[in-house]
């Protein structure tokens, strides 16, 4: 049963925020679906649109912009809401995700093809070749867009011509001081600080972040691993790992 599916949730029910963070490339918007099947469970949910990712974009903003800085906007939302809530991040959004755990502003997290933080060895080879399209910008700290070769090699090689189509029609600009940060490992986080429950899902055909880099971050913080089979980075349209997220933030939001 796939969670468009699943029956409304009783509306006297209590259940907790969720807070959802986009990765690289994307807006606020690319978790539409995820917002429909969670209200429909009964949880208030949020889905920012982190810096200069608006359209028209601004380019000279972009460009100076870094992790932390997507870090403060999250916090500046999460201490805008009336209760600390779970945050579930895919890609860059997931490090920004850990950097809200590591200040207690959260419940829970989960985390989606997760870029790693600081000290777990992310530029493996299928992640550099991802990225070798744009290594001028990562250097020059240029926003940029994944080229169509790359992002159908890193980000969707499972998925059919169309919707590799789609999704490279879709990508916006992003920070190469961003990238450049996450690929040199400058954001560290103090699993030490991270007290909410966490999950890990990570597709097994993920090459910007594959199952290696999955791996180290679940050890870091202790986390339930969630392996998808057959699935590459760009796993947070799948229905089941839809469900699979769903069903994880209702046992975190039922104990918590």
């Amino acid at each position: 049963m796939f969670a468009d599916s699943l029956p409304r949730e009783d509306s006297t029910v209590s259940s907790p925020m969720v807070l959802f963070i986009h990765g690289m490339w994307a807006d606020g918007a690319c978790w539409a679906r995820y917002r429909r099947v969670f209200e429909r469970q009964g949880f208030e949910t949020h889905a920012p649109t982190l810096l200069f990712h608006e359209t028209p974009q601004d380019m000279v903003g972009l460009r100076r912009t870094g992790i932390m800085d997507y870090v403060e906007q999250a916090v500046s939302v999460v201490r805008s809401l009336r209760e600390p809530p779970i945050v579930v991040g895919h890609s860059m959004g997931a490090l920004v995700a850990q950097k809200l755990a590591e200040q207690d502003l959260v419940r829970g997290l989960a985390l989606l093809a997760s870029v790693a933080p600081a000290g777990i060895p992310c530029l493996t080879p299928t992640a550099f070749i991802s990225i070798s399209g744009n290594l001028v910008d990562i250097l020059q700290a240029k926003p940029f867009i994944m080229p169509p070769w790359n992002a159908r090699y890193g980000l969707t090689n499972t998925l059919s011509r169309r919707e590799q189509d789609v999704v490279q029609q879709s990508l916006l600009y992003e920070s190469g001081l961003a990238l450049r940060e996450i690929v040199l490992g400058a954001i560290p986080v103090d699993e030490r600080r991270v007290r909410c429950p966490v999950m890990v899902g990570v597709g097994d055909e993920d090459r910007a972040t594959p199952p290696s880099v999955a791996r180290g971050i679940a050890r870091k913080y202790h986390a339930e691993l969630h392996r998808y089979d057959g699935r590459c980075h760009f796993i947070a349209g799948a229905r089941d790992i839809l469900e699979d997220v769903l069903l994880w933030c209702q046992k975190v939001g039922a104990t918590a």
